[in-house]
């Protein structure tokens, strides 16, 4: 059987004034796309008779919106490869669901719509997403099966792949779409409230198998939605997918519920967190060393720019912290035009220049000081320079040319942090390490010695209070309260039989 692979793939917030350029994608395409995911390797004789087709996959992290010239460009590349590849039995797409195209709504939607539009209603779609993309009706009716993560941080990212793939290919083999229902909910919770480290989030996306198990599906999904992509399709849903239509709407209703009942008992999944002030007494305080704060309002893993200045710019005003004797690393602040400076200088070299604020200047101006080049950090994929560690008195920042969370090594024994794709940063010397993330991920928070989640403002804030939402449909949790919701799933439509190429071609 023929498999064509593509997608475009991103994580994108209206409130940010970041814009995602074709700099910041990764694209594959042909053999390196087919050799990323390895499904010969991972799935053994699964794929013995499959003939992969690997056309476009552009995938980059998360950001602001997306320039429309390349989802454009992406869009017809993908649209001119599936005409030329000929005839197909099915397709996966690799997908987010939060993408959100400058000027435009529906990015995911146009985009499989386009899809499915050239290879028609008898080939298979599969697809893979991210709990926290928005997954509309519109989407849900455009594809067959759909795996989405189970857990957040997202440690199932290649399970997830290859769950789509096999329920991809059981479709096509036994030739019988399955049915599916869908059920939207009127909720709309950040990933620092839903990580599925603690509870309720814990329960409610691990009673997902165990429902699966127990009323025979093919599979169960749940989505969060995205809430700093201001559109009409935000809200979380629950797709189910077999071959029962009432086991489905039971499976669908039941987590559509459990998911709606627990919606006010999702805190903010770290034990401690308020504003930046008392994020900087927590530190303050005698605690376990290092104390990790997130400074959450400009999370550039959910879309935050990663320059904004504003906390930094707090603490440098905090007589107390200033006298303290603690050291300070701000790690990851977005700054090129400065790392070009540090570059230039050299290591020793001394920085009279204010930093920060390059896209982002709405809650702090660039910050002033007397920068000494402690470190230049060398990327270790071969890049060159790609960040420097600045030092004014006791607070030092690491300048980096893009986003990307600061993150720890893969040996929990190593006692070395490093930026995703640089070179290892030691964080002995410091006290306390602020990120621009919000949840600690696994390797963070096993080297923390304490943590405190702060709400700052940015692209990413997680005081809803502060955002100005236009085009969410209402009501909305917990934008409004005092309503119930309809949850009853809606069975999508049947896009009827199977009859790509392969089965066209038996007797």
């Amino acid at each position: 059987m023929r498999i064509a692979i593509c997608g475009i793939y991103g994580e994108c917030s209206t409130f940010s004034l970041d814009v995602i350029r074709r700099d910041m994608f990764e694209v594959l395409r042909g053999d390196p796309l087919l050799e990323h995911y390895d499904w010969s390797g991972r799935l053994g004789a699964i794929v013995d008779d499959v003939e992969w087709v690997p056309l476009t996959r552009a995938h980059t992290g998360a950001g602001g919106q997306l320039d429309p010239d390349f989802y454009d460009e992406v869009f017809a590349t993908v649209a001119a490869e599936l005409r030329e590849a000929g005839p197909v039995d099915g397709v996966y797409l690799d997908m987010h669901g939060a993408l959100k195209v400058l000027g435009r709504g529906r990015a995911e939607e146009r985009f499989v719509g386009m899809v499915r539009e050239i290879v028609g209603d008898g080939a298979v779609l599969g697809m893979s997403m991210d709990p926290h993309g928005n997954f509309s009706e519109e989407l849900a009716s455009l594809v067959d099966v759909v795996a989405v993560y189970r857990h957040a941080p997202h440690i199932d990212r290649l399970e997830t792949r290859d769950r789509a793939v096999t329920n991809l290919l059981e479709v096509i083999r036994r030739g019988v779409r399955p049915q599916r229902a869908w059920v939207r909910v009127p909720v709309l919770l950040p990933g620092e409230r839903t990580s599925t480290v603690f509870e309720p989030a814990t329960s409610i996306f691990g009673s997902l198998v165990p429902t699966m198990t127990e009323l025979g599906l093919m599979d169960l999904g749940l989505w969060c939605g995205f809430p700093w992509a201001d559109e009409d399709r935000n809200a979380a849903a629950v797709l189910a997918t077999g071959d029962d239509a009432e086991s489905l709407v039971v499976a669908a209703e039941r987590v559509a519920r459990a998911y709606w009942d627990a919606r006010a008992d999702f805190g903010i999944t770290s034990p401690n967190s308020g504003t930046w002030d008392e994020g900087l007494d927590f530190a303050l305080a005698e605690q376990p060393r290092p104390t990790y704060l997130s400074d959450a309002g400009d999370n550039v893993t959910a879309g935050g720019s990663g320059d904004i200045t504003w906390a930094l710019a707090r603490t440098l005003e905090r007589d107390d912290v200033c006298a303290s004797g603690l050291r300070f690393l701000f790690a990851g602040l977005v700054d090129l035009p400065t790392l070009r400076a540090a570059m230039e200088a050299g290591t020793g070299g001394v920085l009279e220049r204010a930093i920060g604020a390059v896209v982002d200047d709405r809650y702090a101006p660039a910050v002033r000081g007397t920068w000494t080049v402690e470190e230049l950090i060398v990327g270790v994929y071969g890049e060159g320079v790609v960040g420097a560690v600045l030092r004014d008195g006791a607070i030092s920042v690491s300048v980096q040319s893009h986003r990307q969370r600061f993150v720890g090594g893969t040996d929990p024994a190593t006692p070395a942090f490093a930026m995703l794709g640089l070179a290892y940063t030691d964080v002995a010397p410091y006290d306390v390490v602020v990120v621009k993330n919000g949840y600690l991920f696994p390797n963070q928070r096993e080297r923390s010695g304490s943590e405190f989640m702060a709400f700052t403002p940015g692209g990413t804030d997680l005081d809803f209070s502060r955002l100005v939402f236009e085009h969410v449909e209402r009501p909305m949790f917990p934008l409004d309260d005092g309503f119930e919701p309809d949850l009853r799933p809606v069975l999508l439509p049947e896009r009827g039989p199977v009859d790509g190429p392969l089965r066209a071609a038996r007797p």
